[in-house]
């Protein structure tokens, strides 16, 4: 559905005028407020779609700072769509915007038109909402390490969602989106009713994955749920079957799909690659290849369907993947045509 060319509520897009007596800095958390609002907004006359525009106007009308932010992003007036969150909060949060600089900055950032209400429908709006709420959160092509409170090990891959739900009785990491890997710890703080450890979960869409002293892996797909075990075992169950479950031991990986459980082959060594900052490809078709490299790539990055079919093997830095594709086309007989940096096509020359 074509995104409207007002946004919801009372306020049209660009129709309120700022109040002089405002501040000109917006607090970053307000700024990010509103792109989470933006990105939840609904268009049409469902029951659902006008409960959230009643939501959203009272947190309008809640603070004049909210209607400045949401007076921004009508000044931005869509040109922000295809912009990084993290760029769009700052953009909204800065004292100095303009037309001309928004314009300016969607522009260089290889942004088309349109209205930011149609990000929030989009696989970019998706993800962006998602790094908005969730307890923790990496953007594109970023990793990031933590400790949580009980000492359990975690590693976010790029565009990776998780929440933390921990209570006297269990602890529980709910993957929404991306890949993590996780080293579990002793339970320092044991379920006062019963003095057992809490159970250690990942839950994803399809099911949860309980670890039994352990090291591993989970990556979140569209239709089902990889888990690769690298120390320990690892328990599945179907989260809509919870008799079902599998185990599996160091070295084996399995799948978590809507109705069943699925024992896979050795899990590759070059699949946890990744948690060294590594992409390595041994004789994978070019066209794997960039679809992976694509996931720590902010915009889009493809190749045509004569350059997928080539060969590729080495070894590559994920934190810089112009020099990944400078290195491909130095090996292999490609071209990298760039639109703008966030839109290259990998392509025979």
């Amino acid at each position: 559905m074509a995104a409207p060319d007002k946004l919801p509520g009372a306020l049209p897009l660009g129709a309120q005028a700022m109040p002089a007596a405002m501040p000109t800095t917006i607090p970053p958390a307000v700024a990010q407020a509103a792109v989470r609002w933006l990105l939840d907004l609904e268009p049409g006359d469902s029951s659902t779609a006008r409960r959230k525009r009643q939501q959203w106007q009272s947190w309008l009308d809640a603070n004049p700072l909210h209607a400045q932010a949401w007076q921004r992003i009508a000044q931005v007036d869509g040109q922000l769509r295809g912009v990084p969150t993290a760029v769009a909060v700052q953009t909204l949060a800065s004292p100095a915007l303009s037309r001309r600089h928004a314009v300016r900055l969607a522009v260089m950032l290889g942004a088309g038109a349109g209205g930011l209400l149609a990000l929030g429908q989009s696989p970019l709006g998706q993800q962006a909402w998602l790094s908005a709420s969730a307890d923790l959160a990496t953007a594109t092509g970023e990793q990031q390490r933590t400790v949580l409170a009980d000492g359990t090990r975690l590693l976010l891959n790029t565009a990776t969602a998780v929440d933390l739900r921990y209570s006297s009785s269990e602890r529980l990491i709910v993957l929404r989106a991306g890949e993590i890997q996780i080293e579990s710890a002793a339970d320092p703080s044991p379920d006062p009713a019963t003095g057992q450890a809490r159970p250690l979960r990942v839950r994803s869409s399809q099911g949860l994955a309980r670890a039994i002293g352990t090291r591993f892996t989970v990556r979140q797909y569209a239709d089902d749920t990889l888990v690769q075990v690298q120390e320990g075992q690892v328990e599945l169950q179907l989260r809509n079957d919870i008799s079902q479950t599998l185990r599996l031991a160091a070295g084996e990986q399995g799948r978590i799909a809507t109705q069943q459980l699925l024992r896979e082959a050795t899990a590759p060594a070059a699949d946890l690659a990744w948690t060294q900052g590594m992409l390595v490809a041994d004789d994978m078709r070019l066209g794997d290849f960039i679809a992976e490299l694509a996931r720590y790539r902010p915009g889009r990055l493809h190749c045509t369907p004569e350059a997928a079919a080539l060969r590729v093997s080495g070894s590559y830095p994920l934190a810089d993947t112009d020099k990944v594709l400078a290195a491909l086309s130095r090996a292999l007989p490609v071209r990298i045509s760039s639109r703008t940096r966030w839109w290259v096509t990998v392509e025979i020359n």
